[in-house]
């Protein structure tokens, strides 16, 4: 695998034990962890986990997070520009328009398209409709 995206909705099932599917998004975590594999995610996703780690764990847990991300070689966050976002519009938002799919999910596509990542630490149905593969399926 040459890389691994992290969404919110995946990723917090990986760190929190009362989650749905906790055991097989932890386990998928931990296997790209051990075995080196480059993980992708967006400043979008790290905004939508900071806020969900603040209100469910407080503000120094959230901060914590963000700190351990930035600082792991095996994390990247992409930033995201206006031509990311023009092109997730255009590409993801508007293809799938009756979907119901966020600008933070679209991008995350068009990120994953760019980058030739097609596995996702996932619960969100919108990247299987949009090709990728969820992890846990």
């Amino acid at each position: 695998m040459n890389a691994a995206f992290l969404d919110t909705a995946g990723w917090i099932a990986a760190i929190k034990p009362d989650q749905a599917y906790h055991r097989e998004s932890q386990a998928a975590y931990q296997n790209w962890i051990s075995g080196g594999v480059p993980m992708v995610t967006t400043n979008l996703v790290m905004a939508e986990m900071q806020t969900m780690l603040m209100r469910r764990r407080g503000s120094v847990t959230a901060l914590q997070f963000l700190d351990q991300v930035y600082a792991d070689p095996n994390h990247e966050v992409v930033f995201v520009d206006r031509d990311i976002e023009r092109a997730a519009i255009d590409r993801w938002l508007r293809k799938f328009a009756e979907h119901d799919i966020s600008l933070t999910d679209a991008v995350s596509f068009e990120v994953m398209r760019t980058r030739r990542i097609s596995n996702v630490l996932t619960l969100n149905v919108h990247f299987t409709t949009a090709g990728f593969t969820a992890i846990p399926a």
